[in-house]
Parts: structure tokens; C-alpha cells; sequence
């Protein structure tokens, strides 16, 4: 067994069950180790703490599957797979759909491994070297364990950088279609499984959509980074009175228009293909008002030294979104980057309330559903965070 040493004082996030070994938290490491070794991570006094993946180009240097003395090896992967996919059979919130995430990384025990059903097919992404050296016997055991007929490994190409490893894709099993259908509470989308956002589509967003759709009767609404409209569809779904989608992708607004006929809507409907920033501020400059406004950026912290410009545009986004609100609006807002924890996200909209002089009452916390699990041990797997938000019916005050 090949071992990582890690420095004197340095062994508390380990022992607190972090499945994360920091470089910088290494004394002694295997030269001889290939990427993705199984390997034990011992004290600097001879404790062993536990085993993991090694990765030896990435910052993160060891991720754990196990704690303590006793190796489970290698078959611990696949009853984490066995164990991952039982819980969500047998989730009662997760039975309205055919489009869940199986395995959610560290959320699930299996730091490096995303996989996600859409449909027929199931698209699976080895996010570490780890993880990159099993990849056919992953693939071979979820194809046994699900009942879909196509797998699809799907590229990443800042973890490929991180990990040192290739940026690989393709299919694993059967023969994937060059688009996707997924069914929702009703709703119906195609997802663009091989080139589009995360694996496609925004699976974290289940909840929310529910939300929207319950929300939405009689009311003009407003899909801000609209993506591939399922918010929007959700919207009209619900019974919308109307529909404005925003975006700067073509491709995705492509997507969105054949999803908002395919599942039959009637209100008027409005594509604008713009940056969102300036599409929301020439709403609010041109008075635009609307009754349910859903802001849904993408990632704009991916690192600690991004929190400052992010929190001011995800504000200057809040901002302009106030002043679109007509009188009782709601708003559905949310930020995916992690590193905008929850006590800043709500400061965020505290400052933007204040700056656009509206009353504003948080109705709701949101976040990812229950096939997005993140470990109590790791508090970096909560990244999604969002709220409810309703407008004070009296008008807007002068800044």
C-alpha cells in the first residue's frame, strides 16, 4: 500500500471527516504512484487516517472515499454506486420525473463523479484522476445498475487542466441521440446532453420550477438567463399571462423556443437575445413591469478572489430585477457559486432592496432537491442558494 504522509498539525480537517488532503498539507508523497492511485493517508506519527484517489498535479492531492485504520478497498466504489442510485429508487420526492442526478460527488460518497440521468440516456463525468482511471468499470456497473439504454461520457475541460488528465468523451454504451427528451411533473424538454451547460440541463432546479409553476397563473413573467427556458416553460405550464425569455446564447434560445411548443403554450411569448445585465437594465430604464421575475445566473465566484466583483454584479442583477417588480411581484433569485455563501447571498439582497427602495419580504429559502445531497463534511457541496422574494405592493421610492 502506498502511502501520503501528511505534515505535523495538520491532520484536523481529516479527522473531521473533510475528504479533502490540500497539497500544502503534504510532508511525503509516493513518487512512484500513478494519477488516481488508491493510496493511505497516514500522520505525520503513523496514524492512519484514511484512503482516497490520488492526484498528484491537482491542489487537491487526495481525495477520501474512507476514514480510519481499516481499508475498505477497491469495492468500496461500487457500494457507494449500489447504495447512490437505492436512494434515489426509493426517494419519494424524485418519482415525477426521468431526469435525475444518480451520483453527486462528494454528496454521495464519491468525490470526482457526476452522473445523471436525462431520459433515456445517462450522462456520466469523471471530474478527477481518481475517478478517470476507473472510468470503464464505473460505466460498466452503472449500465448494469440502470435501466437506460445509452451512456455518454461527457468532457470537462477545467477539471481535465486541474487533474492532468485528458478531456475525453463519447459514447459508452449504446447509441446516444444526437439530442435528448426528459418528462417533468408534466413538462416536457429536450436537452442538448453533448454540448450543453453542466450535463445539459439544470437538474438542480427541479424544485424551483415547481415553485414557478405554482406561482405563475395570471401573471406577466419574466425568465432572466433563461438558458433553455425551463423556467419559462414552467411558467406557462402554470398559466402565464405572458412570457419574456433572456439570453445571449442562440443555441440555447433555439432549445427553448421548441420546448415552450412543444409542451403547448398559448400566452404571448417574447425571446430577447441579449447580455442579461443589459437586457435588465433596459427593462428597468424603459419602466418595464412584470409580476414573477426569475433571476438564474450562471457561476459568477468560481474562486474566492471572484466574491467581490460577483457580489456586485449579482446585486446590480437584484437591483434592476427590483425595479422591473411590479407591485406584489415575486421574485425567484439564486446564486450558484459556492463561494457566495448563504449569510452574503442574503446581505446581497438586503443591498439591493435598500438601493432600489422597495419593500421586500424573503418568503423562502431555496436550494438544490434531494438528488443533490451534499455532505454535512463537506460544506463546499452547498452551492446553490436562492430565495423567494415578494415585492411590497406600495410604489417604488426615489433613490
Amino acid at each position: 500500500m502506498t502511502d501520503v504522509i501528511i505534515s505535523s498539525g495538520r491532520e484536523r480537517s481529516l479527522r473531521r471527516q473533510h475528504p479533502w488532503l490540500l497539497s500544502g498539507a503534504v510532508a511525503s508523497e509516493p513518487g512512484e504512484a500513478h494519477a488516481g492511485a488508491w493510496v493511505r493517508v497516514v500522520s505525520k506519527g503513523g496514524e492512519v487516517l484514511g484512503y482516497g484517489h490520488y492526484s498528484p498535479k491537482s491542489s487537491i492531492r487526495v481525495r477520501l472515499l474512507a476514514f480510519g485504520k481499516e481499508d475498505p478497498g477497491e469495492q468500496l466504489l461500487e457500494q457507494r454506486l449500489e447504495a447512490a442510485l437505492a436512494r434515489r429508487r426509493e426517494h419519494p420526492l424524485l418519482r415525477e420525473t426521468d431526469a435525475m442526478r444518480l451520483v453527486n460527488a462528494e454528496g454521495d460518497g464519491l468525490p470526482g463523479l457526476v452522473v445523471d440521468r436525462l431520459g433515456d440516456v445517462v450522462v456520466l463525468k469523471f471530474l478527477t484522476a481518481g475517478m478517470h482511471a476507473r472510468a470503464d468499470r464505473i460505466a460498466q456497473k452503472i449500465q448494469a445498475l440502470v435501466d437506460a439504454p445509452h451512456g455518454y461520457r461527457r468532457r470537462d475541460d477545467s477539471s481535465a487542466r486541474r487533474e492532468g488528465i485528458p478531456p475525453d468523451e463519447g459514447t459508452l454504451w449504446g447509441s446516444p441521440p444526437s439530442e435528448g427528451l426528459i418528462e417533468e411533473a408534466g413538462r416536457r424538454y429536450a436537452v442538448d446532453f453533448m454540448h450543453g451547460q453542466k450535463t445539459g440541463f439544470y437538474l438542480d432546479q427541479r424544485d424551483a420550477r415547481q415553485l414557478v409553476m405554482g406561482l405563475a397563473a395570471g401573471r406577466r413573467t419574466l425568465d432572466v438567463f433563461s438558458y433553455t427556458g425551463s423556467f419559462a416553460v414552467a411558467a406557462g405550464v402554470g398559466g402565464a399571462a405572458s412570457l419574456v425569455l433572456v439570453d445571449s446564447s442562440e443555441a440555447a434560445l433555439r432549445i427553448a423556443e421548441s420546448n415552450l411548443e412543444m409542451n403547448g403554450l398559448t400566452c404571448p411569448v417574447e425571446i430577447r437575445r441579449s447580455d442579461a445585465f443589459e437586457a435588465l437594465r433596459s427593462a428597468s430604464a424603459a419602466s418595464e413591469k412584470f409580476d414573477l421575475i426569475v433571476l438564474d445566473p450562471p457561476p459568477l465566484a468560481r474562486s474566492r478572489r471572484a466574491v467581490q466583483a460577483a457580489s456586485r454584479a449579482y446585486k446590480d442583477m437584484l437591483l434592476h430585477g427590483l425595479r422591473c417588480a411590479a407591485p406584489s411581484a415575486f421574485i425567484v433569485v439564486f446564486t450558484c457559486s459556492h463561494h457566495v455563501d448563504p449569510d452574503l447571498f442574503q446581505k446581497i439582497v438586503f443591498g439591493a432592496a435598500l438601493d432600489a427602495g422597495r419593500g421586500v419580504r424573503w418568503l423562502r429559502t431555496l436550494g438544490a432537491p434531494a438528488d443533490h445531497p451534499f455532505s454535512v463534511h463537506h460544506p463546499e457541496g452547498r452551492y446553490l442558494h436562492g430565495c423567494l422574494l415578494e415585492v411590497e405592493a406600495g410604489a417604488e421610492q426615489s433613490a
